[in-house]
This record gives structure tokens, C-alpha cells and sequence, in this order.
């Protein structure tokens, strides 16, 4: 529910941000989805199985949060960095 909720945050932060430049806000929207999901997906099924094997070994501490909710924090570190490199202003 958090991932899906901070997907569509993102989207819509892309689509405000290409309103204000004049860039193309649907295909913008889309570029700033997909660079939330596609490393969050990635980071769930390829870093996740083995960080959730070893919390099996500690049970009762936070780190059972953080294998939860990486992805989430994966994808917004993604996203913030394509948002720098596709809105990042012509040098003149």
C-alpha cells in the first residue's frame, strides 16, 4: 500500500514538474513511474531474499522494517536521480 501510494506521489511530482518546464507531462509521468518501479522490483527480487534469510537468524529487531520497506527507499533515491537528469536545464 506505501509503494503503491509513493508511486503515484512520484508520478505526480513528475507531471507538476514537466507543466512547469513545457515538457510533455503524460510521457514525463510515465518516465518517473517507471524509474520507481523498475529498481524497487529489482531490488525485491534479486537483494531482498538474501537480507530476509539473514533477519530470519535475529528476529525482534527493526531490520525486520527495513526488509520490508527497501524498495520503497530504492526506488525514491532512483527517481530523484532521473528527475535531476530529465529536468536538468540546457547550458547556455
Amino acid at each position: 500500500m506505501i509503494g503503491t501510494i509513493t508511486a503515484l506521489l512520484i508520478s505526480y511530482w513528475f507531471y507538476k514538474s514537466a507543466e512547469a518546464t513545457g515538457k510533455n507531462p503524460l510521457s514525463s509521468s510515465m518516465v518517473g513511474f517507471l524509474s520507481y518501479l523498475i529498481p524497487g522490483v529489482v531490488w525485491t527480487f534479486a537483494i531482498t531474499p538474501g537480507i530476509r534469510d539473514a533477519v530470519e537468524h535475529n528476529p525482534g529487531t527493526l531490520s525486520g522494517l527495513f526488509v520490508n520497506y527497501a524498495y520503497i527507499l530504492v526506488g525514491v533515491a532512483c527517481a530523484i536521480g532521473v528527475k535531476f537528469m530529465h529536468f536538468k536545464q540546457a547550458e547556455s
